[in-house]
């Protein structure tokens, strides 16, 4: 019992060095985890908040873009009433009204196609005569016209190009809008391909103007919305980070439980071991103390046994001879 109890308390002072190493590493991995923990957070809700706040000025932007998208409807749907036949009569036109030369123009500048060197010459718009610019339509125009993806291209540009519209462009139409009598009204008077033609450059130019306005702020938030989504890439990461750090941590804390329940047995089946050696040693120690009595009683069973006949036949004898006698003539034979 001894050798047993030596063996279970060394067993037990292995497991209290054990589990103290893993509550030191318990410790410093909880510290690390909660400063980890306290990062992630503050970084996740500067994140959240930027987010937040870039979420509302978008909102904002789109809704002062909002006010530009009309003209873009207008651009369109000009476009959307010139016919193929209208491009065909403009076509066999041998001597285009000079509102078509100049709308073509519009539409020239706008594409950012070539023109002719810059000169001044009467134009008669409306039937009134004024010096304006040479027109490009007879140069550049005409081949325009024979793509057969001209409208197409219109279309395309409204949907996927406008924002290259730039202030150069506006400046260089602005005589062109400036001019009194360059207008849809009018322009229709000459073709109905022209004064759709009209409308989507009045229109392209409006929204550029209105879209200019949104577009430092469009370019801003884009900016901004990019450093936000980076940010959020690292912050998927830190979390990954932090995950890693509480598994981490949660296997530690299991394995410094199960060294505390091996612990705990230990010391209970010590404690038990303990407990039978104490009441073994105290069984032991109390029957030592009675070994005087227990040797004396036998030395008096023997020295009794040694007399044991001469006893039982004194016995006998007194029974047969007193035996009729009363109680109390017996005790006065047995006294004398």
């Amino acid at each position: 019992m001894k050798v047993k109890l030596k063996d279970e308390e060394k067993k037990l002072h292995e497991s209290e060095e054990q589990t103290n190493q893993l509550l030191v590493k318990v410790q410093s991995e909880s510290s690390k985890a909660q400063r980890k923990s306290k990062q992630v957070g503050e970084f996740r809700d500067e994140c959240l908040a930027n987010k937040e706040r870039i979420e509302v000025e978008q909102e904002e932007a789109n809704q002062d873009l909002q006010q530009a998208l009309p003209y873009l409807i207008e651009a369109e749907n000009a476009v959307k009433s010139i016919t193929a036949k209208d491009i065909v009569e403009l076509k066999t036109m041998k001597t285009p009204s000079d509102i078509i030369r100049l709308v073509f123009d519009g539409v020239l500048i706008l594409l950012q196609n070539k023109l002719v060197d810059v000169r001044m010459e009467p134009k008669v718009i409306n039937k009134k005569t004024v010096d304006f610019l040479h027109d490009s339509f007879d140069e550049t125009a005409k081949a325009m016209m024979a793509d057969v993806r001209f409208l197409a291209n219109l279309f395309d540009f409204s949907k996927n190009e406008k924002d290259n519209i730039n202030d150069e462009t506006c400046e260089l139409l602005m005589p062109y809008l400036e001019l009194e009598n360059f207008n849809p009204a009018v322009a229709k008077k000459a073709s109905n391909a022209a004064e759709g033609l009209c409308k989507w450059v009045g229109a392209m130019v409006m929204y550029h103007e209105a879209a200019k306005i949104v577009k430092p702020k469009m370019d801003y938030l884009k900016i901004q919305t990019a450093r936000v989504e980076v940010a959020l890439r690292q912050l998927a990461e830190a979390e990954e980070e932090l995950a890693q750090a509480q598994a981490i941590l949660r296997e530690i804390n299991n394995q410094f439980e199960a060294a505390m329940a091996s612990k705990t047995e230990l010391e209970q089946r010590a404690l038990a071991t303990r407990r039978k050696m104490d009441q073994a040693n105290k069984l032991i120690n109390g029957l030592a103390g009675e070994k005087a009595r227990w040797t004396e009683d036998s030395n008096n069973f023997a020295e009794r046994r040694k007399r044991l006949v001469g006893d039982v036949t004194l016995a006998a004898a007194f029974v047969s001879y007193c035996g009729p006698f009363n109680a109390e003539y017996r005790t006065k034979l047995r006294k004398e």
